[in-house]
């Protein structure tokens, strides 16, 4: 049976109650802004049930329009309960794995109630993830590497000085070129694409500026990306 929009709306009105510092940026999509990334939780629909399961998402503001920027998410990150399985939640009796998911949720990612947002905390966000099963078995992948170029996008928003101490690390990685080809991506095109992009920072600035103009996003809270 198909869920109404009323219950969902219920579901949705209860999230957004315990994450105040996020907004609906769409159904079951809440957000908050904080200096070049867009993140907060998403709760995703379970195929052929009434369930969904909440998921914490970090996307880029940099890319060269909102749809790309909010395509895939740079981090989607599950959640586990006290006997460490995943959150299977139906909208039509959600109170009490709700109340549970979203007590492990602000344990484990204070910083979607925080107005001001470390920079440490998202790259500490993105090394974790990376480190996850799905990641970690192939250290030098073009996954790995899009991590670290994520790391040094985000450092690049607020100092130059900090991307380039990333964008040395890469140029010092022996990564697989198979499989950056198998991902379609050429090693050094990738690397003097990473030069551009530093030596050009005010049009990544701007790029950005100009993302988080987007009707939906506009009413989006935003927070402060400060350093520790």
């Amino acid at each position: 049976m198909k869920v109404d929009k009323t219950t969902k709306n219920a579901v949705n009105y209860d999230w957004l109650n315990s994450f105040k510092e996020l907004k609906m940026y769409s159904q079951n999509k809440f957000y908050k802004i904080a200096g070049s990334l867009v993140f907060g939780i998403e709760l995703i629909n379970l195929p052929r049930t009434n369930e969904y399961r909440p998921y914490l998402v970090l996307y880029p503001l940099w890319k060269e329009n909102i749809k790309e920027c909010l395509k895939i998410p740079v981090v989607l990150q599950q959640f586990y309960n006290s006997r460490n399985f995943q959150f299977d939640i139906p909208y039509t009796n959600h109170t009490f794995l709700f109340e549970e998911a979203v007590e492990i949720i602000k344990k484990e990612c204070p910083f979607l109630l925080d107005d001001n947002i470390l920079v440490e905390d998202m790259i500490s966000l993105i090394d974790n993830y990376s480190q996850s099963k799905r990641f970690s078995i192939s250290p030098n992948s073009y996954f790995q590497a899009e991590f670290l170029q994520i790391k040094m996008e985000i450092t690049l928003h607020y100092n130059t000085s900090k991307a380039q101490e990333i964008l040395s690390i890469i140029k010092k990685k022996d990564w697989d070129k198979e499989h950056f080809q198998a991902c379609g991506v050429e090693l050094t095109q990738w690397i003097t694409d990473l030069e551009n992009e530093i030596d050009n920072r005010d049009l990544f600035l701007k790029q950005i500026e100009l993302n988080k103009q987007d009707k939906k996003l506009l009413k989006i809270k935003i927070s402060k990306l400060i350093c520790d």
